[in-house]
């Protein structure tokens, strides 16, 4: 009765945790579009900023050198310059997914500076749409089998050794 009960709760608790998933999606797809938008317009900016001296972007990222807060500036507009192109590339395909696919790609390869303000600003609810009851659904199934399996183990050996008793 007792390995039932922990059964029970530990599918109730993978449950909660696993409908979560769509709405923590949401939430990141809307952290990575507001990112994309900022590193756009300073993107933007630098780019006028080059053409204004007669440079393009390349060459004007390549002459950002001579001093150490020169060098980090070049450093730090490559790296706003790669994420800019990598959220452009990976957004429109992350907002035309549906929940799986969109749970599968945020595991896959996710971004460190979206992900970490959808942690901060995400609240957990109790699942309201399809997908949150299914996630629910298979988090349940899921947790209550490994719950299951983790109460299991530790009577293996002794199970083992009473069955092969009573052969004897």
């Amino acid at each position: 009765m007792i390995l039932r009960a922990l059964t029970l709760a530990g599918g109730i608790v993978s449950a909660g945790i696993a409908a979560q998933g769509p709405g923590f999606t949401r939430a990141y797809v809307f952290q990575l579009e507001a990112a994309e938008q900022r590193l756009a317009k300073v993107v933007a900016d630098f780019d006028a900023a080059a053409q204004a001296a007669g440079l393009v972007r390349e060459d004007a990222v390549a002459r950002l050198r001579g001093s150490a807060l020169l060098e980090r500036r070049g450093l730090d507009m490559r790296r706003n310059i790669e994420r800019q192109g990598w959220l452009e590339a990976t957004l429109p395909r992350l907002q035309s997914a549906g929940p799986f696919l969109r749970c599968y790609l945020l595991w896959r390869s996710p971004d460190a500076g979206a992900l970490r303000a959808a942690l901060r600003g995400f609240a957990p609810t109790a699942p309201r749409s399809r997908a949150e009851w299914l996630f629910a659904g298979l988090g349940f199934i899921a947790g209550a089998s490994l719950t299951r399996l983790l109460l299991w183990l530790p009577t293996w050996p002794a199970r083992f050794r009473r069955r092969r008793a009573l052969r004897s």
